[in-house]
């Protein structure tokens, strides 16, 4: 009953005002008597004639309970921060949570080069404070897949633990065997306890996913005369690894490249030099660990495994120029950097009839010209280096896998296309980027 009073008179006094005063003053009396239904609205006074703004203050319990971090995901992380960083769950605190959309599964897993393909995971990014450190993670909705970004680092984990002896005689026989060196001239000047993100970093790669899949272990750094090895190696002492760009050059080199390998090389320079062997000479040999069967092949882009190949480094001096091999120990592989230029050999021979026709018959189907209006305005014989490049590959390895052959170019209206030719003819292939 008082309320329908309270009402009317609302609605008689507003009555004694212009209409758009009026309006505000019944609109303004009438949430104020809702607060209690509906939470702290408040009106702003407008000027006449303009509209009323509304602003909404809800309350804590009244926001959507959807965008804040569920109490059991928040329990997981907290523990896994707490494992990580050797300290107890008190000493761990969320400093931020952020509802997100992980585009794909290699962004959720915070992979560093990823597809741009949607296949969404629904979850959060959780910021921790352990120790003065901030740490991301990434959760899904429930908490069942929790991952660190493999960049946190864990430094402000307690890395005074003392190296293992019998790890350390591991390590120190690995680097005498290596060396030369005695080992008791050898010394470990540095461990440090690691938490290596996966093993790709363990192994010294290059170019690593940043996919967070850990192995426990040790950074140790080596004396060696006067350079510092830097190893990685698990807990255990299972597993040790050599950072593969340490230059072992410090061991005996003197050895004599042996006889039978040499005169090896020296025939394949003149086979495909075109030079009698007696004029070739080798002016340099080497021996090295070669860090992987990549490198061993002079490839341009390898991984940092260490996988060793012991043998040698060789430069043969060909007219003027110096061709380098990599040969195994014993010889039985041997390897050109597929970058010499072998422009010394002869590269007069006459380009085969048959395939000077086959190559003009491909020309002309692809142009529409007759065969008898096209070309063929020069043919240089060519060893590719291997079947990408001869594949005309934008980006190829620098494995050395050879294919005799030609490089021909035909004269197409006012175009010049290039064509590769094995030495047989049965392959032809014509340069992708030739415009038609």
């Amino acid at each position: 009953m008082k309320s329908n009073i309270k009402s009317s008179h609302i609605m008689k006094s507003a009555s004694q005002f212009p209409r758009g005063v009026a309006l505000t003053l019944a609109l303004t009396s009438l949430l104020s008597f809702g607060q209690g239904l509906a939470g702290n609205y408040l009106a702003e006074a407008a000027p006449l004639g303009e509209s009323v703004q509304l602003s909404q203050r809800l309350p804590d319990h009244f926001r959507n309970r959807t965008n804040r971090l569920p109490r059991g995901v928040a329990n997981i992380i907290i523990r896994d921060a707490a494992r990580r960083g050797r300290v107890s769950t008190n000493q761990v605190r969320i400093t931020q949570a952020t509802r997100k959309t992980f585009g794909n599964p290699c962004i959720f897993n915070f992979g560093e080069v990823c597809t741009r393909e949607y296949n969404p995971i629904q979850g959060w990014e959780v910021i921790v404070s352990v120790e003065g450190q901030s740490w991301i993670y990434h959760s899904n909705d429930s908490g069942s897949q929790i991952v660190l970004d493999p960049n946190s680092t864990d430094s402000g984990s307690d890395n005074s633990y003392q190296l293992p002896r019998a790890i350390a005689n591991n390590i120190l026989r690995d680097a005498s065997r290596r060396s030369g060196v005695s080992i008791n001239n050898l010394r470990i000047t540095q461990a440090t306890r690691k938490t290596f993100s996966n093993p790709c970093i363990f192994n010294f790669g290059e170019v690593c996913t940043r996919e967070y899949n850990p192995i426990q272990g040790w950074e140790v750094v080596v004396r060696v005369e006067r350079q510092s090895w830097t190893y990685h190696v698990d807990e255990s002492g299972s597993r040790i690894v050599l950072d593969p760009q340490i230059d072992d050059s410090n061991s005996d080199n003197s050895y004599q490249l042996p006889r039978a390998i040499a005169d090896k090389i020296l025939r394949d320079a003149a086979r495909r030099s075109g030079e009698d062997v007696n004029d070739l000479r080798i002016t340099q040999a080497t021996r090295k660990t070669f860090s992987n069967r990549c490198v061993f092949n002079f490839g341009e882009v390898c991984t940092e495994e260490y996988n060793p190949i012991e043998g040698w480094e060789v430069i043969v001096q060909v007219r003027r120029q110096s061709w380098t091999y990599h040969s195994n120990e014993s010889g039985s592989q041997i390897v050109l950097d597929p970058d010499i230029s072998n422009s010394g050999s002869d590269n007069n021979y006459e380009l085969p009839r048959a395939i000077a026709d086959k190559i003009l018959r491909d020309a002309a189907r692809r142009s529409g010209e007759d065969v008898n209006d096209l070309r063929i305005t020069q043919a240089t014989r060519r060893t590719f280096s291997n079947r990408c490049v001869f594949n005309f590959g934008e980006v190829c390895t620098q494995q050395f896998d050879p294919i005799e052959g030609w490089e021909v170019i035909v004269r197409v209206r006012r175009q010049s296309w290039t064509y590769h030719v094995d030495e047989s003819g049965s392959y032809i292939v014509l340069d992708p980027d030739i415009s038609r």
